[in-house]
């Protein structure tokens, strides 16, 4: 039989800047989203200032500055690198891999040696290969691996519920809205039933559960009594949908901003939908503004010949944008989203080909092939000129040191 095991990198964002830039250790550090708006990742040192996850950046703005926290823009084309990295490390320990998201994965361990031993060995080669610390749980089933990773944290890096004692001690110590799955309203109809650890979850009958949570909830408390109930998805799951959207750095209020920007956007969900072999066959556009101090917005979609093509999309992005646009009205958020998402090789062939879409394909090849060697933006199309007078505030970025020749870090001896 197998055990679970979850590597969750520790305060992941904040961890790959500090890998570039050694002068940020042991000094309270927080990560911004896009247009620097809030805060995405935070050290434990700016976790100890009070400041919370999600927190508005200009209501800490003077807390940062009182206590020296570098600020810094996110970066997401180097956390998705290093995510990248570590699956790859990953993939050489266990049969099973499931990337649960940027920062986590599940993967199975066979109980056949020191399943604590071999936990460590993974952790210091990811150590040693990315410079990313992680926190490792092992367990019997999924919900367990996930409760022991998010204990590891404060146990030193790795912690083990595969023993029946120690997990029935730990259960007894977890508040029950800590467990994965379980939400703030969950956890109020479970309290009616005096449930308020997750020892009290795993001990209340199957009936009471499931007439409280679902189903759901009963095989939630089958794992947390150490039988398996979730399986590892291999791979992952088909996309439904392609979404690309971005927060301004500043207002727009010309129809020419507008369309070059859901074009920048539509072109970005293009190359995605290249990468995992789909085209879509339905794109929408959506936009946001304010209105009477209130955030408010309004989209349009439209029907496709289903198609990954970056012109063809772009073209009816731009002409939704008209659609969608207000003299007067000041934009500061849109987005493209790609639906009715197929294969590439399903769908029916052009009966009258003169050749363009031929050629069309290898262009797409060769725009995708430059942009992944050289970096992405290398090549664009002229449609999407302008769209960078929109772009979000990106003001505190560190550089792509993974994945920018011009920005890889120099050293010298």
């Amino acid at each position: 039989m197998n055990a679970f095991a979850l590597v969750d990198c520790n305060n992941f964002f904040v961890s790959c800047e500090r890998v570039f830039r050694p002068e940020l250790e042991r000094r309270p550090v927080i990560v911004l989203s896009n247009n620097d708006g809030c805060v995405i990742s935070r050290s434990e040192e700016a976790k100890a200032l009070g400041i919370g996850m999600a927190a508005p950046f200009f209501e800490v703005r003077a807390l940062a500055a009182e206590h020296r926290v570098a600020a810094i823009s996110a970066n997401h084309e180097l956390y998705v690198d290093f995510s990248r990295r570590i699956a790859e490390i990953l993939r050489r320990h266990a049969p099973v891999v499931e990337e649960y998201s940027i920062d986590e994965s599940f993967l199975t361990l066979p109980r056949d040696g020191d399943l604590l031993k071999r936990a460590w060995a993974i952790r210091v080669e990811i150590g040693r290969w990315t410079g990313i610390p992680v926190s490792i749980g092992l367990a019997p089933t999924k919900a367990l691996a996930k409760l022991a990773s998010d204990k590891a944290k404060k146990a030193g890096g790795v912690l083990s519920l595969l023993d029946p004692s120690v997990r029935a001690r730990m259960l007894a110590q977890t508040p029950v809205e800590h467990v994965w799955g379980v939400a703030k309203r969950s956890a109020l109809r479970l309290a009616e039933h005096g449930v308020r650890s997750a020892a009290d979850f795993a001990d209340l009958a199957d009936p009471v559960i499931q007439k409280t949570l679902g189903i759901g909830g009963v095989r939630l408390a089958h794992e947390l009594r150490g039988t398996s109930c979730l399986t590892l998805a291999a791979a992952a799951p088909e996309r439904q949908s392609v979404t690309v959207s971005r927060s301004f750095g500043r207002p727009v209020g010309s129809l020419a901003a507008l369309e070059a920007a859901v074009a920048s956007f539509a072109a970005n969900a293009a190359e995605r939908a290249r990468r995992h072999g789909l085209k879509a066959g339905a794109l929408s556009v959506f936009t946001g503004w304010r209105e009477d101090g209130r955030p408010t917005g309004d989209s349009s979609g439209l029907r496709l010949t289903p198609t990954n093509d970056t012109s063809a999309l772009m073209r009816a992005a731009k002409e939704l944008a008209g659609r969608l646009f207000v003299e007067g009205r000041s934009f500061r958020k849109a987005g493209v989203v790609l639906g009715a998402l197929e294969t590439e090789d399903s769908g029916q062939v052009e009966f009258f080909d003169d050749g363009r879409a031929e050629r069309s394909r290898r262009l797409l090849k060769v725009l995708d092939r430059v942009n992944a060697s050289l970096g992405p933006g290398t090549l664009s199309y002229g449609g999407a000129l302008g769209a960078r007078a929109s772009a979000s505030k990106s003001e505190r970025r560190s550089p792509r040191w993974t994945t920018v020749w011009e920005e890889i870090p120099t050293a010298r001896a």
